[in-house]
């Protein structure tokens, strides 16, 4: 839930802040009566209004709190002093100290049905290593990861799915923060008919909004005729059409070819996704991005 707005910074509402970090609303409320933190602003409405600082933070304090440390030891300081506290620390089972962000540590909850386990470390890491590296380091390789063993059938399908829902839960709520704004450039997103898979989508709309743009998206299956027309009504700079390893080419080499022949000449149609690579339309607008390199190459020529 997006709260901020008519001049207040873009942030997260005291519900999304708890559900991230798993302090209750009267626990930050509480806090930030006795210590002084969190402190968020608010917006005209009185609403409090957390920003990405504030919930990484307390996302720390959590921890320190499940090691064993009290509240009035841990709250007012600093994230530094936090995560030192953390690295000689045990949390939850885990060395915290060592890599909270391992996708082998991930990988192997998964194996094990574990997911109050998998979903601690995914904040775990979010907290240590902030949004963006979270996406570069941790969420990207964790989904190759298990795209390979399911391939292989070291993991089954509810392994993959189990994943994808536990991922996009927090992709959700990272976004949720940038949800109403408007920053230039708009980049519309979807997937094209018979495309089911968005997890690749939710990955790429955090990130441009991360990187200071504004995401819009569609979700899957959606036909190009609708593309064409929510980009023209967003004024986007870009469409990026995620297309994965189960998507049929033929189909996808087709509806793309309609696209860019029925889109405006100054739309820019970016491809990405796993099979991102074997897409056989040549066009002067469209680009395969197939690394976040890619995708940054890709947003600075829209600047």
């Amino acid at each position: 839930m997006q709260v901020a707005g008519n001049g207040a910074r873009a942030g997260y509402s005291i519900r999304v802040a708890s559900r991230l970090t798993g302090l209750s609303s009267d626990t930050l409320r509480m806090w930030e009566r006795r210590y002084g933190f969190p402190k968020p602003e608010r917006n005209p409405a009185g609403v409090r209004v957390y920003s990405q600082e504030h919930v990484e933070r307390l996302m720390l304090v959590a921890r320190t709190l499940k090691a064993g440390y009290r509240a009035g030891e841990v709250v007012t300081r600093s994230r530094d002093e936090l995560s030192e506290l953390l690295a000689s620390t045990a949390s939850t089972g885990l060395k915290t100290g060592a890599s909270p962000s391992s996708v082998d540590s991930l990988m192997l909850r998964l194996e094990r049905d574990d997911l109050p386990g998998l979903i601690v470390e995914l904040k775990q890491s979010i907290a240590t290593l902030g949004a963006k590296r979270f996406l570069v380091e941790v969420c990207a390789p964790l989904v190759e990861r298990v795209g390979e063993a399911w391939a292989v059938r070291d993991l089954e399908i509810r392994h993959e799915h189990m994943l994808s829902a536990a991922l996009s839960t927090q992709l959700r709520l990272l976004h949720s923060s940038y949800e109403g704004t408007m920053r230039d450039p708009v980049v519309v997103l979807a997937t094209l008919p018979g495309e089911q898979h968005a997890l690749g989508m939710e990955m790429a709309a955090l990130y441009l909004a991360l990187s200071g743009a504004t995401p819009r998206m569609l979700g899957t299956d959606c036909p190009p005729d609708q593309i064409v027309t929510a980009a023209r009504r967003a004024h986007a700079k870009a469409v990026g059409i995620s297309v994965s390893a189960s998507a049929k080419l033929d189909l996808v080499n087709e509806d793309l070819e309609w696209l860019l022949g029925e889109s405006d000449d100054d739309l820019r149609v970016w491809v990405g996704g796993k099979r991102a690579k074997s897409v056989a339309v040549i066009h002067p607008r469209l680009d395969r991005v197939s690394s976040w390199e890619d995708l940054e190459n890709s947003l600075e020529r829209l600047r």
